[in-house]
């Protein structure tokens, strides 16, 4: 299997199909994996990152938990339960960098996960870790979150961003000056 820890382009395969594989069918070295998607999800400044986001249809994300607790490795991920209670709250992603908008999702989600030496987690998440869970699960289902956006509310969080990065761009040319 080849892997290349970077971020793929927003358009790639991977981002927009359901993750297939299997980790645990594959021999690798997981600790390793989890490792190098843990240190590009830091790099980027994520709180999550999902196989296909570095182009592979495998069923594994990365996520920290407890706002700056424990960076893990979810393996094969399902969601067994979810709240009727919903909560908007905003939105981004490493795919799509500074485009943030506001997505409705369950309250509470209850998980079964691997980790990376294969233990059975079972647990309710609730609040960022709900969220993030379930953010990084769309991925491997080939749902990205710009699926959950009006054409209206995506085209203003698109003009926002326009204006951050334009704004970002000018002071930096001033610094540099």
């Amino acid at each position: 299997m080849e892997w290349n820890c970077t971020l793929v382009e927003a358009k790639h395969p991977a981002l927009h199909s359901k993750a297939t594989v299997d980790p645990f069918s594959i021999d690798a070295d997981w600790v390793e994996r989890e490792s190098e998607m843990i240190k590009l999800m830091h790099d980027k400044i994520g709180i999550g990152l999902a196989a296909p986001q570095i182009g592979q249809s495998i069923r594994l994300f990365v996520m920290n938990f407890d706002n700056n607790g424990p960076d893990v490795g979810v393996f094969n991920p399902e969601i067994l339960e979810v709240s009727e209670e919903t909560i908007p709250m905003e939105e981004g992603c490493l795919s799509f960098p500074a485009l943030f908008f506001i997505v409705t999702r369950p309250a509470k989600v209850k998980v079964r996960f691997q980790t990376s030496d294969t233990e059975i987690v079972e647990d309710w998440l609730e609040g960022r870790d709900a969220r993030c869970f379930q953010h990084e699960f769309d991925h491997l289902e080939g749902i990205v979150y710009l699926e959950y956006a009006s054409d209206m509310k995506l085209q203003r969080a698109m003009k926002k961003r326009n204006k951050f990065l334009k704004e970002a761009m000018a002071y930096q040319r001033h610094q540099n000056a």
